[in-house]
């Protein structure tokens, strides 16, 4: 049982990070894709169809980790108050949640009105 909930804790605690990775992976494979094949070239609306799948995709992943900080808020707020190393993992994973979400805005906002392709 033990091994159990410190797998789950560990898991919990490096998820913001992988949602986080996966859009690097997600928006670096898009924008070359999308360079190669002309997407920065046809609109959609006010923006391109490259910027708009790199925001969708972007938003995306920001609504996962909005989902996952709400999670790891209500985990903190469930953990048992005799149970130190509980407290501790939901506060931990709470905070690295909370830094997945800061750095996924900061790395990833120029998509917002940078060039895209060179």
């Amino acid at each position: 049982m033990i091994g159990d909930r410190s797998a789950a804790n560990l898991i919990v605690l490096v998820a913001g990070l992988v949602v986080w990775s996966s859009a690097f992976v997600a928006l670096y494979a898009l924008l070359s894709i999308g360079c190669a094949f002309g997407w920065e070239d046809r609109d959609i609306g006010p923006i391109s169809l490259q910027r708009a799948v790199l925001i969708g995709v972007w938003l995306l992943h920001l609504a996962i980790l909005a989902g996952l900080v709400r999670w790891t808020w209500r985990r903190t707020q469930r953990a048992p108050a005799d149970e130190e190393m509980s407290r501790f993992f939901a506060r931990t994973a709470l905070a690295a949640t909370v830094v997945s979400v800061a750095v996924t805005i900061v790395n990833y906002a120029p998509i917002l009105g940078l060039s895209a392709c060179l």
